[in-house]
């Protein structure tokens, strides 16, 4: 070796300097991750601190119990005052949902009323857990005075709006059977369980993705978060309200980082999040079914069975059966009630094929072009059956006369599985109660029940049509209604609401009524269905 020549690195010289390297990454790790705990802890405090100096203090009106209740609409944001109202609920909600909390808490300072805070809440994995709670309770406490059980279908699952990356479509459609099985478990891990403004239906609806807009939309501004962050929030919540001590619950979870960049969809989230093995879990202790359900509606324009075929697959592969798959189009779902579900080596059935409807006129006028299958499940506006009673003060609406009547033939002449919603920030006690009666009364009509957004048994607003206007739960789609895309129910023969029903329908009624006619005809009526709900 020359004198000029270095000596050469030996092994344990590299193993050495490559341990030091290692050590000084663990330690900026750990302090990263410190940083992060502190920074939870403190927003945790002061947003605490807000929750405890807030008094909300809706005023809840009763109503008949809702005794089928199909699943809670909007994620039971009907609910959403009693969540405010409620002091340790408004203290998980500020916890879990900061951004959340600080958009809704702002609105109650500027004088927002109970109905102004359910649109802020559809779809929130917290208000579903608080809906969920609250509705188990109820039912406990309502089972003595109930003259009859609930119907077969209460509670058959939690409801997911959902958007789905257009371009992970995209690649599932290119790919092979592996590729596409490839692609689905990132799928369902981005998706984002949200309603989404009216605007971007539309402009979904024209054909323009956007999902990349729903990621960026706030919470409480019909935004949403990601399907892995929603069952986290949601398992979360049924841990801290049943949790010994509350505020000590929420202490030790405030170690855990967060989320502090990105779209709002992800935004204050938990860095880890728990399982869906966890929140299923708490679902069935809390509730006593055997698995985790859901209705999920996809909102992606892009959408076809074969995807939520294999989306479903996903979703069971992680403990959820699909209990229904919803559309205001029939090409998007038909056949997927034929694909077996495999959860834990149980075997379910395929999901519920659940079409919507915007009023009962359209499922009227589907009926009569023969666009509705045999058997085919249906949900539509209940406020769309109801009109205003002036000569009534205690009750101020009534049943459109003669609606009940031929809807009772329609639903025997094509076997239909009929249930209700409403928008419920448009939906006064007085509707929210005559519709409650209406499906108790008739459950041979509505035997898929009322999908009530709120507590079984409760309000909020009050009948008041000159302040509000019409407040029969109709919302948005009085729009549809004025350009003709929600359609009144024609009736065509008058008759009192009897029970001899079927013997009161004329033939002229019934002769409008045909069988189902091809797949085409079924396509063409679902591409005049525009989703607005």
């Amino acid at each position: 070796m020359s004198e000029t020549q270095e000596p050469e690195e030996s092994w344990l010289d590299r193993l050495r300097q490559g341990a030091g390297w290692l050590a000084g990454r663990v330690q900026m790790r750990s302090q990263r991750a410190s940083s992060l705990r502190q920074d939870a802890r403190e927003f945790g405090e002061d947003l605490l601190a807000l929750a405890e100096s807030l008094v909300f203090t809706p005023k809840h009106l009763n109503i008949q119990p809702i005794r089928n209740q199909f699943y809670g609409h909007g994620a039971f944001m009907g609910a959403a005052p009693a969540l405010f109202a409620d002091r340790q609920w408004r203290q998980i909600l500020a916890f879990l949902m900061p951004d959340v909390y600080q958009d809704v808490s702002q609105r109650v300072s500027e004088g927002a009323h109970g109905a102004e805070l359910m649109p802020m809440f559809e779809n929130n994995p917290v208000m579903c857990a608080y809906g969920l709670w609250s509705g188990m309770r109820l039912r406990s406490e309502l089972s003595d005075s109930l003259t009859h059980q609930p119907g077969e279908h209460d509670l058959t699952g939690i409801e997911w709006d959902v958007f789905i990356s257009r371009s992970q479509i995209k690649r599932w459609l290119k790919g092979n059977p592996q590729e596409r099985q490839a692609v689905i478990p990132e799928m369902v891990d981005t998706m984002i369980i949200a309603h989404a403004s009216g605007l971007d239906t539309v402009h979904e609806q024209l054909g323009l993705d956007q999902y990349g807009d729903v990621r960026r939309t706030p919470k409480a501004a019909l935004g949403g978060v990601e399907a892995n962050a929603w069952m986290d929030l949601f398992a979360r919540a049924l841990a801290l309200i049943e949790a010994d001590s509350l505020q000590q619950a929420m202490s030790e979870m405030s170690q855990e980082p967060r989320i502090k960049t990105g779209d709002a969809c992800v935004l204050h989230t938990f860095a880890k999040p728990w399982s869906y093995a966890e929140a299923c879990s708490r679902f069935i202790n809390l509730t006593g079914q055997d698995c985790l359900s859901i209705v999920l509606e996809i909102k992606s324009l892009a959408s076809t069975p074969e995807l939520l075929a294999d989306v479903m697959g996903e979703l069971n592969r992680r403990g959820v059966r699909l209990a229904a798959a919803a559309s205001f189009r029939l090409e998007e779902i038909q056949g997927l009630s034929q694909c077996e579900q495999m959860i834990d080596g149980q075997r379910y059935a395929g999901p519920r094929e659940l079409l919507f409807f915007h009023y009962a006129g359209n499922l009227q006028q589907a009926c009569d072009k023969g666009l509705v299958p045999q058997g085919q499940s249906v949900l539509f506006n209940g406020g769309s059956l109801l009109e205003q009673d002036p000569g009534n003060p205690q009750q101020p609406y009534q049943v459109i006369k003669g609606v009940l009547n031929e809807l009772r033939a329609y639903q025997q002449r094509f076997d239909l599985h009929i249930g209700l919603y409403v928008q419920e920030n448009d939906c006064d006690a007085a509707a929210a109660g005559l519709l409650s009666e209406l499906v108790d009364s008739y459950p041979d009509i509505f035997d898929l029940g009322f999908a009530w957004g709120g507590l079984l048994n409760q309000a909020t607003t009050e009948f008041a049509p000159a302040r509000h206007g019409d407040l029969r739960g109709h919302g948005s789609q009085r729009l549809l209604e004025r350009i003709g895309q929600a359609i009144l129910w024609e009736v065509r023969e008058l008759t009192d609401l009897t029970d001899n029903v079927a013997e009161n329908v004329t033939e002229s009624v019934m002769d409008t009524v045909d069988r189902p006619s091809s797949k085409a005809s079924q396509t063409e009526s679902n591409k005049q269905h525009q989703n607005f709900d």
